[in-house]
């Protein structure tokens, strides 16, 4: 980093496997973007038990440790919170954070539903909310192909966009004997999970549908529970573990609704599947296919290159700033990588907003984050999507 960069102190409100992530995203920032501005230093930690605090103090050699996430928030030390807690944590958390004047960096989802969303909403616009940064790891835009994609697409080399598929594809529902877990409650299921990042990336590539119709499946209607006693007992699973959804149109636009048709799935119950994301959009005069499993690479293909035919794009670390100054551009790109990426973003757009950063460059690398007002939008969407499938209907998109 650079030698007069601003440290800010950094509290994660939740050190499962998604907050070492995070904590993961700081120990290696240094490497990826040395020329940050502003950085950050991981000083506390909260979970729900004490000794996984303890664990969790131990791993990150950090100050504090507590079982109480409000003594960060309330804690003005805290410059930036993290909020890697459940979904049904997100948002007193986020709430409390943005009372205090803290930056946040929520996990997706945002919320859990829509009426969180408007809760969430009228605080951020509430007169006299300080002015900060709060992004959403929306991790996937931090993936070079993609962003490269989003270029090409606004580049017009696609042409008139026509159709497109993006499929999210996970394995872990599949299992009878898999415990219940938060994420088979209310606050959880596909929809929020894996749904989330792939319509998020649908508005980031093309823009949210008109319309959709949504269908949804659960593969067992119990999972087993071990209770205080040591009992097992079988506990109802209150959402769905796979949803596919057609869509219609792009938001929006003056075009012929039925001009763009899509289709969105996300599932749990892809036997064989680890973490596996498919994005294929195909325009009048090209097309573009990515796979996470296959994350350096984009595929472009166009009716303008001589000869014609698929071209395969190595992405690797080709964005030289802030992100990808290491390892060298051959390098091929990963899951962590990414986040690292989106963790990146945010800390740019701390410098934009508290070192009067303006450069063309800083500019660039706020653009593919995603804001608690972008996380909202797809929040109201995803609603969209459960009452299509809940009623079995086509639905307007109105946000």
């Amino acid at each position: 980093m650079q030698e007069s960069a601003q440290t800010l102190n950094v509290g994660l409100i939740g050190y499962g496997m998604i907050g070492k992530v995070h904590a993961f995203g700081y120990a290696t920032l240094p490497f990826y973007a040395p020329d940050l501005p502003v950085v950050g230093k991981v000083v506390a930690v909260a979970t729900s038990r004490p000794e996984s605090a303890a664990n969790a103090q131990r791993a990150l050699q950090c100050e504090i440790a507590t079982t109480d996430y409000r003594e960060i928030i309330d804690n003005p030390k805290i410059d930036v919170v993290h909020i890697c807690a459940p979904n049904a944590d997100h948002l007193p958390a986020a709430l409390a954070a943005i009372e205090a004047g803290k930056h946040v960096y929520c996990e997706k989802p945002i919320v859990v539903d829509a009426q969180e969303a408007q809760i969430l909403e009228d605080a951020i616009s509430k007169p006299g909310v300080p002015e900060r940064v709060r992004r959403v790891a929306f991790h996937l835009r931090g993936f070079v192909a993609l962003r490269r994609a989003k270029e090409i697409i606004a580049e017009g080399r696609l042409g008139r966009i026509r159709q497109y598929r993006l499929g999210y594809y996970h394995s872990s529902s599949l299992d009878p004997s898999a415990p219940f877990r938060w994420k088979h409650d209310k606050s959880g299921g596909v929809i929020l999970d894996l749904g989330s990042h792939i319509v998020d990336l649908l508005d980031f590539l093309v823009g949210l549908p008109n319309e959709l119709v949504a269908q949804t499946t659960k593969a067992f209607p119990t999972r087993p529970l071990k209770t205080a006693d040591s009992t097992v007992v079988q506990k109802p699973t209150l959402v769905e573990d796979y949803v596919s959804i057609l869509t219609r149109g792009t938001l929006g636009a003056n075009d012929d609704p039925c001009d763009v048709v899509g289709v969105l799935e996300a599932t749990k119950l892809a036997n064989g599947a680890e973490d596996e994301l498919s994005v294929e959009i195909s325009g009048e005069r090209g097309a573009i296919r990515f796979s996470l499993m296959d994350s350096h690479y984009l595929d472009f293909f166009s009716l303008d290159a001589t000869p014609v035919g698929w071209l395969r794009i190595p992405c690797g670390g080709r964005y030289d700033y802030p992100e990808s100054q290491f390892p060298s551009p051959k390098s091929t790109t990963g899951w962590t990588r990414a986040h690292v990426a989106s963790l990146a973003s945010f800390y740019a757009a701390i410098a934009q907003q508290t070192c009067a950063v303006g450069t063309e460059r800083d500019a660039h690398y706020r653009d593919y984050g995603a804001d608690f007002a972008q996380a909202l939008r797809v929040q109201r969407a995803l609603e969209i999507v459960k009452r299509s499938a809940l009623e079995r209907r086509w639905e307007r998109v109105t946000l």
